[in-house]
């Protein structure tokens, strides 16, 4: 039976360098202006070099994630990122839209395509869609058991990674149900180059290299202001009656690792890119250490349902 591959977060060098100390056979991470992550959990070009050359001397692949949903005129801008990411060595990309997913691949026969939990796949139908689309890979959400991951295994010709370690929200991850609460509150864009000084001098030139910070599940990029975790107040006859929150759960299926990798998962997939470094090497250690065992009898005995705390990635 294939070992499964150990798939870990990381939002700083620092991290990277934590999550393959602790035993991550990969680590995935965000690029400024174009991760889902938000801007506190992305890296610069700079930093995202560092990172390749760390996973690099250590034997290990680097994976990058280009999960926003970009609007047609920045289309343009996504696409010239990608060679520089094949020349540094990456081939390994993560993106959240359909459309984008099928243009990468039509254009970079180099690249390998994984599509995100964001793109909403959980059925063998799903999966064989973004195969046929052209993904190499698809992540699917720790919801799916290891008995449907079993049945979701029989298709051929595409990995299959399980988000063993996630938050459920109450909307589809990666998709904000909530467009009327975005913060209106354009910023500069990180590729926008000096040569476009003097763009707003027209209506038109002004919105150019300008990208909305509200909510980077709908397509802007930046920080998300995380309206659907805000606590809200529920009146009957005028009266306040409650305080609600709306549902989110914390999914940590580590004492299934060897029922997944039984099933067929191809990766097993933590999140939690916000985690500061030594949480983060913990978890990763605690995985690699299930993974392990599993050639070991005896030698992993499961946490209790309730992991620590500090290790959950709600909010993130």
């Amino acid at each position: 039976m294939a070992v499964p591959v150990l798939l870990a977060p990381a939002g700083t060098v620092e991290a990277v360098r934590a999550a393959l100390g602790a035993g991550a056979d990969a680590v995935y991470v965000g690029l400024q202006g174009w991760s889902r992550g938000g801007a506190r959990r992305e890296l610069d070009w700079d930093e995202l070099v560092a990172a390749q050359r760390e996973a690099a001397s250590a034997g290990r692949s680097l994976q990058v994630a280009l999960n926003t949903i970009p609007k047609p005129e920045e289309r343009a801008r996504l696409f010239e990122r990608v060679p520089a990411l094949l020349d540094l060595g990456i081939r390994d990309v993560i993106v959240n839209d359909v459309g984008i997913l099928a243009a990468l691949r039509r254009r970079f026969e180099n690249l390998r395509l994984t599509a995100s939990i964001g793109c909403g796949a959980q059925t063998v139908a799903d999966v064989a869609f973004f195969r046929d689309l052209g993904a190499h890979a698809v992540v699917l959400p720790g919801t799916v058991s290891p008995a449907e991951m079993r049945e979701i295994r029989t298709v051929r010709g595409i990995s299959v990674e399980i988000m063993i370690h996630m938050v459920e929200e109450f909307v589809l991850l990666g998709k904000c149900w909530m467009p009327s609460y975005v913060h209106l509150k354009p910023s500069p864009h990180p590729a926008v180059l000096s040569s476009t000084s003097g763009a707003g001098d027209t209506p038109e030139g002004a919105f150019r290299g300008l990208r909305q910070t509200g909510s980077m599940k709908r397509g802007g990029v930046g920080a998300c202001f995380r309206i659907c975790q805000q606590p809200w107040e529920l009146f009957a006859g005028g009266q306040r009656v409650d305080t609600r929150l709306f549902p989110s759960r914390q999914i940590s299926r580590i004492a299934d690792v060897e029922a997944y990798a039984e099933a067929g998962a191809d990766v097993l997939k933590l999140q939690g890119r916000s985690l500061p470094v030594e949480l983060l090497a913990a978890l990763v250690r605690r995985y690699r250490e299930a993974i392990d065992a599993r050639t070991i009898p005896n030698a992993f005995e499961p946490p209790p349902a309730t992991l620590p705390a500090a290790w959950a990635v709600v909010g993130r």
